[in-house]
């Protein structure tokens, strides 16, 4: 004994820790394997104890639930449940049903699972090694494990029909089959030993390789520390560039949006301005410089609006009047229109009455939508096409179920729009304009705005023949 600590004691540190796993892990090996099969064969077993228990008492069940055992059919009709069973209980071996006998005799069977051949008893009590045609009907559960010819163990199950009076008038014998549990118990022998065997292997192997490798993987991880921290400074450098990006995309977008807003107005001026070189002596010209005046005041506030905050303030909805706010829109757009020599026709129902809304809001909608309309119908006569441009602006109310809703349309006899770009138009930056003549944003703007405002934009077109928008909102 002495001798055999003292040459333990001359070995070097991987032979040591070598020794120290083999008695611990051979040991553990053995004991957790007995255990792990001493408890799992019995819950496997009573896994498909529970199978059978409850096949069994669900075909029970359905005999009485419906009434089978009083029918002409009964055979048939159990037979063909038990197939049905059988074909998704693959563990299941046999189901028998019996009904009570004559006065003094055995128990008759009424349906089996299998082909009953006239010495079907005998031959099954051979192979099971009993009868499985009882005595008498059993009056409670019983449940027991057998053995077939060939050594194979199953449970044999009997479970009693009662009748609503709680009076036995049949049984249902179930046999499941425990080949599957012996062979998982198997596998598990035997997976058990080649994973040990396995895992001995790959940690002598580990072992030696880590020991071998561990001063060299200090020098790396001194290393990698090192590199960890250059990449550290680099990723900060990455995220404040990121930032910076971030920041300049955002302040792009702000800025088309913003020049896209001050764009319409200034179109509806420059247009005025030019018939104001003409018309100074008209009488008209009070009016033209009036409505010069409230763009102007709407670019102040749009420009106000921008510098105080990127965020727009929430506005009061008031009771708007949709006919109204067409007849603005028109006489705002009416120069634009008549230089590019559109027909502009309205159909209002003036018995419509207010809805509530934000009043800016709405009518930057309304002309931004008209705007594009004849920007489509400008496109559709620089292509060259005889054809009469038509605007029309239609109001009406529209009834749905039990709510009403105002409804504002414009059409146009314009350019169109693509069928495989109708899904892209609402995409910020996204537009069907010639460059330089959209930002994309105008359509994605009105879309936002409209949802502030309780409304909806529906958009539908034809490519080369009309464009129609509706923007439905409630109508209280």
């Amino acid at each position: 004994m002495l001798r055999a600590f003292s040459r333990i004691s001359k070995l070097d540190l991987q032979a040591k820790v070598s020794l120290v796993l083999l008695a611990v892990i051979i040991p553990t090996f053995v004991v957790v394997t007995i255990a792990e099969n001493a408890i799992t064969r019995p819950l496997l077993e009573n896994e498909m104890r529970q199978l059978g228990l409850s096949t069994g008492q669900t075909l029970a069940d359905e005999i009485q639930d419906a009434r089978w055992l009083g029918s002409d059919q009964a055979s048939s009709l159990i037979e063909g449940r038990m197939q049905e069973i059988l074909y998704t209980q693959r563990n299941v071996a046999l189901l028998r049903v019996f009904v009570a006998g004559e006065m003094g005799e055995r128990p008759r069977l009424l349906a089996s699972s299998v082909e009953e051949p006239e010495d079907a008893d005998a031959l099954v009590a051979e192979e099971y090694g009993m009868s499985l045609v009882p005595a008498g009907l059993a009056e409670n559960v019983q449940y027991s494990i057998v053995q077939d010819e060939d050594g194979s163990r199953l449970w044999r199950i009997m479970i009693p029909i009662h009748t609503r009076s709680k009076r036995v008038v049949g049984n249902v014998l179930v046999l499941v089959t425990l080949k599957l549990v012996d062979r998982i118990h198997t596998l598990m022998w035997q997976s058990t030993i080649v994973a040990a065997l396995a895992a001995l292997i790959a940690l002598f192997i580990g072992l030696r390789y880590f020991l071998r490798r561990t001063i060299e993987n200090e020098k790396r991880l001194i290393a990698a520390e090192n590199q960890n921290e250059q990449l550290t400074v680099q990723l900060h450098e990455t995220q404040r560039q990121l930032m910076t990006t971030e920041k300049l995309a955002v302040m792009g977008q702000l800025t088309a949006t913003f020049a896209h807003e001050i764009g319409t107005p200034l179109n509806a001026m420059s247009g005025h301005l030019q018939l104001l070189s003409i018309e100074l002596s008209e009488p008209k010209t009070q009016e033209r410089v009036s409505i010069i005046r409230s763009q102007v005041e709407k670019i102040e506030k749009i420009v106000r609006g921008f510098l105080q905050s990127t965020a727009q303030p929430a506005s009061q909805r008031q009771l708007v009047d949709l006919n109204r706010l067409v007849d603005q829109t028109l006489s705002i757009v009416g120069p634009r229109a008549e230089s590019i020599g559109v027909r502009v026709q309205k159909r209002l129902d003036r018995d419509l009455g207010p809805v509530r809304a934000v009043p800016l809001e709405l009518e930057q909608i309304l002309l931004n939508l008209v705007n594009n309309s004849l920007d489509s119908l400008r496109e559709k006569s620089r292509n060259g096409e005889r054809v009469e441009l038509q605007l029309e602006l239609i109001s009406q109310l529209e009834k749905h179920g039990g709510s009403s809703q105002a409804v504002l349309q414009v059409r146009d006899t314009g350019q169109g729009i693509p069928a495989e770009e109708l899904k892209k138009i609402w995409k910020p930056f996204y537009t069907t304009k010639r460059p330089g003549e959209g930002t994309g944003l105008g359509l994605t703007i009105c879309q936002q705005l409209a949802k502030q405002n309780g409304a909806m934009i529906e958009l539908d077109s034809r490519w080369g023949s009309w464009t129609r928008v509706t923007i439905r909102m409630p109508y209280a």
